[in-house]
């Protein structure tokens, strides 16, 4: 194989890998209103209850206010005002997922009757799991309309999310949080 096929291969396997799981949408005309935003508030357990569905565990839900709050303070904007600019909700979606892998081997003939050839079978892996979103809406005071949703989808595993993976993945999810001059 020639060199330059196998190196775009190569890049080709490396950015295939590099898909970020984090997606972000603002609107466009309120960017400069985004980028002022120094005053936050988290809407509460019994605030989100009024409007959605809550799947999470108080635990988890506790993890997730202190690492939105830490992540916005770290970006210098406060939590203690009398009138903030902007409100902060959350919220996740599960569905379940399924993939198919025909592991199959050998052409067609030698899978059936007469039993000659080299015996070959088609293998069929079903597997069904989990797969979760977690979304932070930025909403604005004044308008009371949403200015800013970012997301996070991986596949779920057994256990909820310790301290420092919610903190990874809600600093992932703001990092992009007020969207800079492009």
């Amino acid at each position: 194989m020639k060199p330059i096929v196998q190196l775009l291969l190569l890049a080709t396997l490396f950015f295939a890998g590099c898909v970020s799981p984090t997606t972000v949408d603002y609107d466009r005309s309120a960017k400069a209103k985004l980028s002022n935003y120094k005053c936050f508030v988290i809407d509460s357990r019994e605030e989100r209850s009024n409007y959605q569905d809550i799947v999470l565990s108080p635990i988890v839900d506790r993890r997730i206010e202190q690492a939105i709050s830490r992540t916005l303070q770290a970006k210098g904007m406060s939590q203690d005002c009398a009138q903030p600019d902007f409100r902060v909700t959350f919220n996740t979606i599960t569905k379940t997922k399924t993939e198919v892998n025909d592991l199959g081997v050998g052409p067609t003939p030698f899978r059936r009757y007469p039993y000659h050839g080299y015996g070959a079978f088609s293998r069929i892996d079903v597997n069904q799991y989990e797969e979760g979103t977690f979304i932070v809406d930025i909403i604005d005071q004044a308008s009371k309309e949403l200015v800013w949703r970012g997301t996070y989808t991986k596949r779920l595993g057994w256990s909820a999310p310790n301290d420092q993976e919610v903190q990874q993945i809600v600093s992932e999810i703001l990092a992009s949080f007020p969207p800079q001059s492009e």
